[in-house]
């Protein structure tokens, strides 16, 4: 069983009166900062990083609202100007220049977003299930429009008009039925509506620009790896697959045999062959 050896070493960073904390993983020569998915938290890493531990060293970290960061005030913004603050606080407690980003999801966004807003500090891009690619219009409309923010805000205390979409989109077949039943579990209770709200709006500024991204693959600046479920209805493949070919070229594409949950054991015994 995987996870059983695995040493991990807690560390902290503060960046703006905010304590992150990182968890080590593994013991190889490549640093990975990780960026787990919503709702998660960073031990959802610790299958890969055990398979990938004689290799890469994988520095695990919460998302803002999430595991150890669960009780940040409201009204973080990760912009370019903290990400800029929050990227130089770890690399100079890791002591180094670059670091490499794996991001899962949400978090495989916001791996792209810091890699084209300060690219210089970012040596390799891992994305898994990778949001953004391209960013949602439902996303844009409610985390950066006055309307769409304060309707966003007001699903906190009354969420029955969300709901009722959610059913509606359901059984016509807009979203996908497990699709559905996720956006139902996450938004089940006025804490769980609160996350979502304070997340999604810390991370609205996470907007990747593709043509900086571009432009340092070219160069021979950054390499970039998408992995990708092919039976993923939550970050559907085809279009993903379609939007990595045409805006990320020079990118390397692996497909696996799986839905959205590439964290898992199965996922990372998949990805073994090309990790050797």
């Amino acid at each position: 069983m995987l996870y059983l050896h695995l040493a991990i070493a807690c560390m902290e960073i503060q960046v703006e009166g905010l304590l992150w904390k990182l968890n080590k993983m593994g013991k190889g020569n490549k640093p990975l900062l990780a960026l787990h998915g919503y709702g998660q938290d960073s031990t959802w890493f610790r299958h890969h990083a055990e398979l990938l531990e004689e290799s890469y060293t994988l520095y695990c970290i919460d998302l803002a609202y999430h595991g150890d960061h669960e009780n940040f005030d409201a009204g973080l913004l990760f912009n370019s100007e903290y990400a800029e603050k929050w990227m130089k606080a770890i690399l100079e407690d890791l002591n180094l220049e670059q670091i490499g980003l794996m991001g899962y999801s949400i978090g495989a966004r916001v791996a792209l977003s810091v890699a084209a807003w300060h690219p210089d500090f970012v040596s390799e891009l891992w994305l898994l299930a990778p949001d953004g690619l391209p960013v949602s219009k439902t996303y844009k409309l409610l985390t950066g429009t006055i309307c769409g923010k304060l309707t966003f805000k007001s699903f906190i205390a009354t969420p029955g008009f969300s709901l009722a979409l959610i059913s509606l989109f359901d059984k016509t077949k807009i979203l996908n039925h497990k699709v559905a039943n996720f956006y139902r579990t996450e938004i089940g209770s006025k804490r769980k509506r609160q996350k979502l709200f304070d997340t999604w709006m810390a991370y609205r500024k996470a907007q990747p620009d593709y043509s900086v991204l571009q432009q340092n693959i070219n160069k021979g600046n950054l390499s970039v790896t998408c992995i990708l479920g092919k039976e993923d209805r939550v970050i559907p493949f085809r279009r993903t697959r379609k939007f990595v070919l045409k805006n990320l070229h020079g990118s390397g594409i692996i497909e696996l045999e799986l839905g959205h949950n590439l964290l898992s054991d199965k996922g990372a015994r998949l990805l073994e062959e090309f990790w050797k």
